[in-house]
């Protein structure tokens, strides 16, 4: 009981940390001249962040199985972007893109759990 609410409050920091940094982006993005093209690089990288510091944040407190807990904290916060996804506009759906956000969360959720357990 005590990792569910370890993982639900990492978790919630985890989107608080991306809505910030896709605020950031939406600014720079309406401030300035880039090109609209670079956009998904921005966005993979609040989700690679994000999921980073959530997965250190987690596991700094568990102290055990970075790799383990890492990867599945990467997994749930994928499943539940992809859920919010689905529910928020036209249903289930595959794509290349999905690949590579789904390793991304995977990857930085291991890496973040390595760290936060050597921390």
């Amino acid at each position: 009981m005590e990792k569910l609410k370890r993982y639900s409050i990492s978790l919630v920091i985890s989107f608080i940390i991306a809505v910030i940094f896709l605020l950031i982006s939406s600014a720079i993005f309406t401030y300035t001249s880039i090109n609209d093209r670079h956009l998904d690089s921005f966005v993979l990288g609040s989700v690679m962040i994000s999921v980073l510091i959530g997965s250190m944040l987690l596991l700094r407190k568990i102290k055990e199985k970075g790799l383990l807990y890492g990867a599945i904290f990467g997994l749930i916060y994928f499943f539940i972007i992809y859920i919010i996804n689905v529910l928020a506009f036209s249903g289930f759906f595959i794509s290349n893109t999905l690949g590579i956000y789904f390793g991304i969360c995977i990857l930085s959720g291991i890496v973040g759990g390595i760290i936060g357990v050597n921390i």
